[in-house]
């Protein structure tokens, strides 16, 4: 029992693909395009899993150049300025307390110089 639903359309019968000559002597003109890049030129990381030297090298540009523009925007301002204070102040506090750690184990403050 078929209903008007379960019709199917009569298959179109397929058509080969029309095929056109090419002149042999026409050169092709196309552009030269680079390969594809590797995994290792995307990720920065080998099939190994190893960084490649152009990784490390340019996270370790990164990380410098963060640290400078970071020491020149603190050195410019009042923030920067207390924190500069705030860190002289722990490292004088630090040092007091490992001389008087020192005096009571007994022994002698290492000489400065």
């Amino acid at each position: 029992m078929t209903t008007s639903g379960d019709a199917q359309p009569p298959a179109s019968e397929p058509t080969a693909p029309a095929t056109a000559e090419v002149p042999v002597d026409v050169p092709i003109e196309a552009e030269i395009v680079d390969p594809t890049p590797t995994g290792a030129d995307v990720s920065g990381y080998t099939d190994a899993g190893v960084p490649t030297f152009d990784h490390v090298r340019e996270s370790i540009e990164r990380r410098t150049a963060t640290a400078l523009g970071f020491q020149e925007l603190s050195h410019g301002s009042a923030a920067g300025d207390n924190a500069e204070r705030a860190f002289a102040e722990r490292e004088k506090a630090a040092k007091a307390k490992l001389d008087e750690i020192r005096k009571s184990l007994g022994s002698t403050p290492p000489p400065s110089g």
